[in-house]
C-alpha cells in the first residue's frame, strides 16, 4: 500500500506558503485601501494626515481580519475543502473594492497632503524673509500659523494648486508662483476691513517684490 502521508504533508506545506504570501500581500494592500479610503471619505480634519493614514489602515485590518475569520469558520463548518482560500478570496475582493473607491478621491487626498505638509515651509520661508527685510513683527510665528490655517481650506480648492504641487522649492512656491502670497494679501486686507488689522509689517511680507 502506498503511503499518502508524505504527499499530504507536502500539500499542507504548499498551502501554508501560499497563504502566508497571500496574507502578506493583503496586509499591504488592505492597509493602503483603508488608509486612502479613510483620508478621502471619512477623515475628520481634527486628525492630521499621518494620523488619518495610520488610523484608516489599522481600522481596515481589524475589519477585514474579523470578516476573514468569520468566513473561514463558516466555510470550514460547511465542508469547504480549502476554507482559507475562500476566506482570502473574499478579503481580496473587498480590498480591490475599497481600493477602487479610494481611488476616486486619490487626487483630493494628495492635495490635502500637500497643503498640510506645506505649512511648516510657509512659516519658515516668511520668517526668513522677515529677518532678511529687517522686519520685527510681534508674534510672527503665531501670526503665520493662524494665517495659513485661514487660507488652507480655500487653497485646496484653487484650480492652480496642481501646478503648485509640481514645484520643488520654497522660493518657487511662495515667490515665483504668487498664488499663496496673493491669497495672504487678500486675507489680511479682508480682516483689516472687518476691523482686525494685521501687525505692522506683516502685509508687506506677501506683497510682490
Amino acid at each position: 500500500m502506498i503511503d499518502k502521508q508524505p504527499t499530504k504533508k507536502v500539500s499542507e506545506r504548499k498551502k501554508t506558503i501560499r497563504n502566508g504570501f497571500w496574507i502578506a500581500l493583503l496586509a499591504v494592500w488592505s492597509f493602503l485601501a483603508g488608509a486612502y479610503f479613510h483620508l478621502g471619505w471619512v477623515r475628520d480634519r481634527s486628525f492630521n494626515f499621518q494620523a488619518g493614514f495610520i488610523l484608516g489602515g489599522i481600522a481596515m485590518w481589524l475589519v477585514f481580519g474579523g470578516i476573514g475569520i468569520l468566513v473561514y469558520r463558516l466555510s470550514k463548518r460547511d465542508g469547504f475543502t480549502d476554507p482559507s482560500k475562500f476566506a482570502l478570496g473574499i478579503i481580496s475582493f473587498l480590498t480591490l473594492f475599497f481600493l477602487a473607491i479610494a481611488g476616486v478621491k486619490y487626487s483630493d487626498v494628495q492635495k490635502d497632503k500637500f497643503v498640510e505638509e506645506l505649512e511648516p515651509y510657509f512659516v519658515e520661508y516668511y520668517t526668513d524673509k522677515a529677518v532678511k527685510n529687517g522686519s520685527k513683527i510681534e508674534q510672527l510665528d503665531l501670526e503665520l500659523h493662524d494665517l495659513y490655517f485661514m487660507l488652507s481650506y480655500d487653497l485646496r480648492k484653487q484650480k492652480d494648486l496642481p501646478k503648485l504641487m509640481q514645484l520643488t522649492s520654497s522660493k518657487a512656491i511662495f515667490h515665483d508662483h504668487q498664488l499663496i502670497s496673493d491669497m495672504c494679501v487678500k486675507q489680511l486686507k479682508a480682516e483689516a476691513r472687518l476691523g482686525y488689522p494685521p501687525p505692522k509689517g506683516l502685509l508687506e511680507l506677501f506683497e510682490h517684490d
